[in-house]
C-alpha cells in the first residue's frame, strides 16, 4: 500500500512554483506594499494558487496556517510590522516548489491636503470679494506628506509641477454667472481635500458708492503667548469689533491669529502689500490686539514667540511703518489701532502731535486727501485685558446715527469713556514719515 501511495505521488509530481495571491496590503505598480504610518499590526490577506498541496507558507517567518473553512488556501493573519522595511512571502508545495516573493515596504499617511489660496484674496469669511471681472486668476499653495496627483478648480486641471512636495499651483478660471468656485486637490493615495470659495461681487458696488472707496480691515490677533501671559481679551474684542464694522462699507476683513515674529514680518512686508497692490485698496485699517513693549525709546508689538527677556524677538513698529510706506502710493487711507499692554509710547515718536478736530462727512478733501492716522490704547501701564477702549470705539460705531462718522469723533467718545473709567489714556495723532495731507479716515455706513 505505501509503494502505491509513492507511485501515485511521483505520478502526480510537478514542477511548477505556487502563486501568491496578495489582496491586502494594497501592493502598488512598483510591487511596493503601502501600509499606513504608524502601524504596528498589519492584516496580511490573499491565497495560494498551487494544483499541489502546500506544505509550508510563511510571512516574515511567521508559519500560516490557511483558512480551515475554504478550499482556495486563503490566509487571513495579523502580522507585526514595527520597525520592518520589507515583507517576506516564502511558500512551499509538497513538491518542494518554492516561491519567494519580497516587497518593501511603503508607509503612507491618511492626512488630507492643505489648500491655501494666495492670490487673490480670501477674506476671513470664506470669500474672494470681486469687481465685473470674467476670469479669476487663481495662485495657491497646497501642503501634504505625499505627492499630488491632481489639482482641479471647478473640474478643470491647474497647473502645478507633480513631481514635487507642497506644489504651487495657477489656474485662470471663468467666474461669469459664479457664485462659488470649487477647489478639488487628491494626493497619490487617495486622500482628497474639496475647498469651496464663495464669490461676492456686493463689495464693488460698495465701493463704487464709498467716498473711502475699496475698504479692507486687517486684525491681528496675538493671545496665545509662549512667554508672556496669554491674554482671553484680544479675540473678544475682535468678535465685538467685527460685528460693529458688519453694518459699514467694508470690502474685506483679514483675520490672522498669533502670528510668530518671521509670521509678521512676512505678513507686512510681503503678503499683505502684494494683496493691496493687487487689488487695489483705497483704504485700510490694521488693528492689532495683543502685548506691546516699549525699550529703549523703541516701541514693539510682541510676537507669541517672543521672549520676556529678548528685545529682539519683539516686532518692531518701526518694521511696521516701513513694510506699510511700501504699498501707500495706492492706498489713499492708512488707521493703524492698536489695542495693546504697554503699546502707547510706541506710538509718541511716531505722532506729530494730537489731533482731536472732528472732521465732517461732508468735507470732500478728508476723503480725497492722504491720510496716515494711528490710535493707540496705553501709555507705559499695563493695560486691561477688559478693553474699555474696544468697547467704546464699536458702540461708536454701533449706535452711530448718521450714514458716516469720522475717526476723530470716535476717538473722542474713546477717550470720554476711558477717562470715566480711569483707564490708561489713548493716543492719537498721525503717523511720521508716512504720507499725510490732512485726510482722515471715515466709517461710511452700507
Amino acid at each position: 500500500m505505501a509503494a502505491a501511495h509513492i507511485k501515485l505521488f511521483e505520478l502526480k509530481r510537478e514542477d511548477d512554483k505556487p502563486v501568491i495571491i496578495i489582496n491586502e496590503p494594497f501592493l502598488n505598480d512598483i510591487k511596493q506594499l503601502q501600509i499606513i504610518k504608524g502601524t504596528e499590526t498589519q492584516k496580511f490577506v490573499g491565497r495560494v494558487n498551487d494544483v499541489s498541496p502546500i506544505k509550508s507558507f510563511t510571512i516574515n517567518g511567521v508559519e500560516i496556517a490557511f483558512d480551515s473553512t475554504s478550499k482556495k488556501n486563503e490566509f487571513f493573519v495579523d502580522i507585526d510590522v514595527v520597525g520592518k522595511t520589507e515583507v517576506v512571502y516564502v511558500c512551499s508545495d509538497i513538491y518542494d516548489n518554492v516561491r519567494t516573493e519580497i516587497y518593501q515596504i511603503l508607509f503612507t499617511e491618511t492626512g488630507l491636503p492643505e489648500i491655501a489660496i494666495v492670490q487673490p484674496l480670501v477674506s476671513s469669511d470664506g470669500m474672494i470679494y470681486l469687481e465685473s471681472e470674467d476670469r479669476l486668476f487663481i495662485q495657491g499653495d497646497i501642503t501634504d506628506e505625499s505627492l499630488i496627483t491632481s489639482i482641479t478648480i471647478d473640474g478643470l486641471n491647474a497647473s502645478y509641477v507633480p513631481t514635487i512636495n507642497n506644489p504651487t499651483f495657477t489656474a485662470s478660471v471663468e467666474v461669469k454667472n459664479k457664485s462659488e468656485i470649487s477647489i478639488n486637490v487628491e494626493d497619490i493615495y487617495g486622500n482628497i481635500t474639496t475647498k469651496k470659495v464663495l464669490l461676492n461681487r456686493e463689495g464693488a458696488a460698495a465701493a463704487a458708492g464709498n467716498p473711502m472707496g475699496k475698504t479692507w480691515v486687517v486684525f491681528v490677533e496675538n493671545s496665545k503667548y509662549e512667554s508672556f501671559a496669554s491674554l482671553d481679551g484680544p479675540g473678544k474684542d475682535i468678535s465685538i469689533m467685527k460685528a460693529a464694522l458688519s453694518k459699514y462699507n467694508i470690502n474685506a476683513v483679514i483675520h490672522k491669529k498669533n502670528l510668530t515674529k518671521i509670521q509678521m514680518e512676512r505678513f507686512f512686508s510681503i503678503e499683505l502689500r502684494d494683496q493691496v497692490i493687487n487689488n487695489n485698496v483705497n483704504s485700510i485699517i490694521v488693528w492689532y490686539a495683543g502685548h506691546g513693549k516699549y525699550l529703549n525709546n523703541t516701541g514693539y508689538w510682541v510676537p507669541v514667540d517672543g521672549k520676556t527677556d529678548d528685545e529682539f524677538t519683539y516686532f518692531n513698529i518701526q518694521a511696521l511703518k516701513s513694510a506699510m510706506s511700501s504699498y501707500s502710493k495706492v492706498v489713499t487711507h492708512t488707521l493703524v489701532v492698536t489695542d495693546a499692554c504697554e503699546s502707547g509710547p510706541s506710538f509718541y515718536q511716531a505722532m506729530r502731535g494730537e489731533d482731536d478736530e472732528v472732521r465732517s462727512c461732508d468735507d470732500w478733501k478728508a476723503t480725497k486727501f492722504k491720510s496716515s492716522q494711528v490710535f493707540s490704547s496705553a501709555g507705559l501701564e499695563l493695560a486691561s485685558d477688559n478693553s474699555q477702549f474696544t468697547k467704546t470705539f464699536a458702540n461708536s460705531l454701533i449706535h452711530n446715527p448718521n450714514n458716516c462718522i469720522p475717526i476723530g469723533s470716535i476717538v473722542t467718545q474713546v477717550k470720554s469713556a476711558v477717562k470715566r473709567n480711569k483707564q490708561q489714556e489713548p493716543q492719537f495723532g498721525t503717523i511720521d514719515g508716512m504720507p499725510d495731507e490732512n485726510g482722515t479716515f471715515f466709517f461710511i455706513r452700507k
